[in-house]
């Protein structure tokens, strides 16, 4: 019966240390890198491999491929996000060789984080400007599912639970009523 708990304590907890990506992506990619530095210098990075994250600005069909457009955000160890603002902005291009994307589902706002080999830069406009941009070769991507929204909820010691009274904001507690 120990035998049995220690197997599963085991498996629950390598269970827990899972990547988002490949483990051997994971492990020969950069992820600590600045933007700026690859637009400055692109000859010295191209061809080495990269795992960024980031939010979709933009997702278009081209004939090499399917290229998204998006906001740089820095992962950790095992491929989530960081909770820091985006910080520049990259392409990333989906070769049409390995297949297609959805564009419904790789839309505007959805979050994705990715292995890429670094194949240069490339032009590109934000708005009415013109940037020129790292320009990535998608090895592996993976989409973060949409957030989920749900009504807040709180315990009001007098009435039991509510979803919100009439008088207030839809979801809110009134002053001085802790959220549990």
């Amino acid at each position: 019966m120990r035998k049995l708990l220690f197997v599963g304590l085991v498996l629950l907890l390598l269970s827990s240390c899972a990547t988002v990506l490949k483990k051997d992506l994971m492990e020969t990619g950069i992820r600590d890198f600045s933007l700026e530095d690859l637009t400055r210098n692109p000859e010295a990075s191209k061809g080495k491999s990269y795992i960024l994250g980031g939010m979709i600005a933009g997702a278009t069909v081209t004939g090499a491929g399917f290229l998204i457009d998006a906001q740089y955000v820095p992962v950790d160890s095992a491929g989530y996000l960081k909770e820091q603002p985006p910080d520049g902005r990259f392409f990333a291009l989906y070769p049409k060789e390995m297949g297609t994307l959805d564009p419904a589902l790789y839309s505007t706002g959805r979050q994705i984080t990715l292995a890429g080999i670094f194949i240069g830069t490339q032009s590109g406009k934000i708005g009415q400007m013109d940037y020129l941009l790292p320009l990535f070769r998608i090895e592996q991507i993976f989409l973060w599912p949409k957030p989920q929204l749900y009504p807040s909820y709180y315990w009001d010691p007098y009435w039991g639970p509510w979803w919100g009274p009439s008088w207030l904001p839809y979801g809110y507690p009134p002053y001085g009523y802790p959220y549990y």
